[in-house]
């Protein structure tokens, strides 16, 4: 219960509306409170127990005050769940600003499935205690001690009676608050697990069909999917247990008052009137007395919630901001310089990068090739600080890269990933997304065309209005690529980094886009990254990587004439292509 506590400071803003809903539910209660006592005078009047006068007036009294309690039952429900609504908002709201800051080391070790079951589960389990649980439970606090007292002044004997069955409330609570607390928090990492398997499942449909996969795929999510409801079995059992005994305990107290109170009508000792009033209050017990066993399940819950949620507030990035940032200056020609650079991922035997010593003048051009798993992209990365990078190792403009502010950093990277990534929104609302101004539609088309996807887009019914499938499913490869390009290229960002982002396009259609480019990276500092030769051999200078470490260095005609990794890679790449241009024809 103890991981409840980190909910207070959501809490704080709206302590004037919890106080105002705490007041209301008081005022409903102390006015409920009232019914049982007038329908006793009521039936007093009716069997003759009491003068026969006033009976109309207590009906009326009695439909008035049942009135005015259900408008404050109304209000304690409208302000206290709207409350809990509001503060899920925030909830929901801080936990993905955390999950933005988090470095990208976080998302190396968590599955999607997993982070959307804490966004959407666990946090509605939060919101349930925040709204039901505490109403309920300001309702018991307020309920048994004003229908105890009136029922110990009726007659403490019979109320004593009727309540000695309750005292082993404490016990069942004690025996099944642990295990509904297991058997929630079980139900909800099964459920995270299950999320994963049809997140991945429905991104990856293609593959399973491709691979006539569907029915081992079904059987793994029949297997998942049993092991929820085995989880969820457990917990409902547990309930099942729980409840019922909690209204046997209240059924056996009714049953004492009912016994004791006909002997003292048959004794003379109490009139109709007070029993009746007694039942009605005994009832109005009951019902908080079974809420407890439901809020009950509900804090053990948000519990198991609050410490699944802690998986994601519980953990600081490793890269953020430094107070010096704030007074920070922007070059005015961000060249990019590495000294020494070695860095490792976490948990990695060997470093990704060993001693890399690089820099690239404003308006120049360095391009990077080496096979699969050198650490051409951990450059990238680091570029762009998603991981932890050591002081004085990379500069940018001549200032170590952890001084410089975050969002001052990313909008100097202009950055074509490997991996491309389509929204699905429009062509166009892609293309303009993460521009740091407005772009007309001319200028949207112009974009395209550099990144030579303009003939292609024009050619869609809907041309730049075309909505994308999920990752942009409906384009080709080399399309996305392209469309992905004129994002970067529409963001105007000083540096241009290039991280094997035409890969998917055949080579003719790559110098077309290449001799586009050439007019934009004059301008800027341009890294390019690819496993293609073609692609970097007009670049300024251009680095060799093997296993991390720098193993050539030059021009393009300067690496050809060493003879090593360079020059084998590229007559590689020019009998594939001779190749290819034989199987064409």
């Amino acid at each position: 219960m103890k991981s409840l506590l980190r909910l207070i400071p959501y809490m704080r803003p709206y302590r004037w509306r919890f106080l105002f809903g705490v007041l209301f539910v008081l005022l409903a209660n102390a006015l409920g409170v009232q019914i049982p006592a007038i329908a006793g005078l009521a039936i007093n009047v009716i069997t003759g127990s009491s003068a026969r006068t006033g009976l109309v007036s207590m009906m009326v009294f009695l439909v008035a005050v049942a009135g005015l309690a259900g408008c404050f039952r109304y209000l304690m429900r409208r302000v206290l769940i709207d409350t809990s609504r509001d503060i899920e908002f925030d909830f929901r709201n801080s936990a993905y600003r955390h999950l933005q800051k988090l470095d990208a080391s976080y998302y190396d070790g968590m599955s999607t499935g997993d982070v959307m079951s804490r966004m959407t589960n666990d946090i509605d389990a939060v919101r349930m205690v925040l709204g039901p649980a505490v109403m309920y439970t300001a309702n018991t606090i307020f309920v048994l001690p004003m229908v105890l007292g009136y029922m110990l002044v009726m007659d403490w004997q019979v109320t004593l009676a009727g309540l000695s069955p309750l005292l082993i409330m404490p016990v069942l609570v004690n025996r099944f608050g642990s295990d509904l607390h297991r058997h929630a928090r079980g139900q909800q990492d099964q459920l995270a697990q299950l999320t994963t398997y049809v997140q991945e499942s429905l991104a990856g449909i293609r593959v399973i069909k491709a691979y006539g996969q569907e029915e081992s795929g079904t059987a793994r999510f029949d297997g998942e999917n049993d092991r929820y409801i085995d989880q969820s079995m457990r917990l409902a059992l547990t309930q099942s247990l729980f409840f019922p005994l909690i209204r046997f305990v209240a059924g056996t107290g009714l049953l004492a008052i009912l016994y004791l109170g006909a002997r003292r009508i048959i004794a003379g000792n109490m009139d109709y009137g007070t029993l009746v009033s007694m039942v009605m209050y005994f009832g109005m017990l009951v019902w908080p007395l079974v809420a407890a066993g439901w809020v009950i399940n509900l804090f053990q819950r948000a519990s198991a919630a609050m410490d699944r949620m802690h998986g994601i507030f519980g953990v600081e990035s490793n890269v953020k901001d430094r107070p010096s940032a704030k007074a920070f200056v922007r070059p005015k020609t961000p060249d990019i310089e590495f000294r020494g650079l070695t860095f490792a991922y976490e948990g990695a035997a060997e470093p990704a990068l060993r001693d890399i010593d690089l820099k690239i003048p404003f308006g120049g051009s360095l391009g990077i090739v080496g096979r699969v798993g050198s650490g051409k992209s951990t450059i990238v990365h680091l570029l762009l600080r998603l991981y932890r990078v050591e002081d004085g190792t990379v500069f940018i403009g001549g200032t170590d890269i952890n001084d410089w502010p975050s969002a001052e950093l990313r909008r100097t990277l202009g950055i074509v990933f490997q991996e491309t990534f389509l929204f699905s929104e429009s062509i166009g609302e892609n293309i303009r997304f993460g521009a740091q101004r407005e772009l007309t539609d001319g200028e949207t088309a112009e974009l395209a065309r550099m990144a030579g996807v303009h003939d292609d887009i024009a050619g869609f019914p809907h041309q730049y209005g075309t909505m994308l499938g999920e990752r942009g499913i409906n384009l080709s490869g080399g399309q996305k690529q392209r469309v992905s390009l004129a994002r970067t290229l529409g963001r105007d960002a000083d540096v241009l980094i290039l991280d094997d982002s035409l890969s998917a396009v055949d080579t003719h259609t790559e110098e077309a886009i290449l001799g586009a480019l050439r007019g934009v990276m004059k301008d800027r500092t341009t890294l390019v990254i690819s496993h293609r030769i073609s692609t970097v051999a007009l670049c300024d200078e251009i680095v060799v990587l093997e296993d991390g470490a720098i193993a050539q260095r030059g021009t393009h005609g300067e690496l050809l004439e060493q003879k090593g990794l360079y020059a084998e890679l590229w007559e590689r790449q020019q009998l594939e292509e001779e190749v290819q241009s034989v199987e064409t024809r």
